[in-house]
């Protein structure tokens, strides 16, 4: 059976209030990780849009990932970051280029590109976390 409208909803808030618990306590690197996650979701949600015929500008996945991008450069510490915060900067402009891009040409090889960049800044974040 389908899920109805109101168990979407209900599962919706059950995972956003789960975020903003784990949200809560976590340290500025866990942080950023979990905007990776979060950012993964929303670029594959707008690959399975294209790959289903669906249109992706102004969606909220479209948004999201915009918004999640914005956020991790104007979070960058660019005193203590030095050079290396200054390539990540660089590094999201880029992103969000290559995601107006594809929103405009509803491509899934775009979002395809740009998951596979996020994921493996991704991967190098959790190497952070880990060691």
């Amino acid at each position: 059976m389908p899920p109805t409208a109101s168990t979407v909803r209900a599962t919706g808030l059950y995972r956003r209030l789960q975020h903003e618990s784990r949200a809560a306590a976590a340290d500025p690197v866990e942080l950023v990780q979990m905007l990776y996650d979060e950012l993964e979701i929303a670029v594959g949600v707008l690959i399975s849009m294209v790959n289903q015929g669906q249109r992706v500008s102004a969606t909220d996945p479209a948004h999201r990932a915009r918004s999640i991008l914005i956020g991790l450069d104007v979070g960058l510490d660019r005193d203590a970051g030095g050079d290396v915060a200054g390539s990540l900067s660089r590094v999201y402009r880029s992103m969000r280029r290559k995601l107006d891009d594809s929103v405009a040409a509803n491509s899934a090889e775009g979002f395809a590109e740009l998951l596979a960049g996020v994921q493996t800044i991704s991967a190098a974040w959790k190497k952070i976390r880990e060691g």
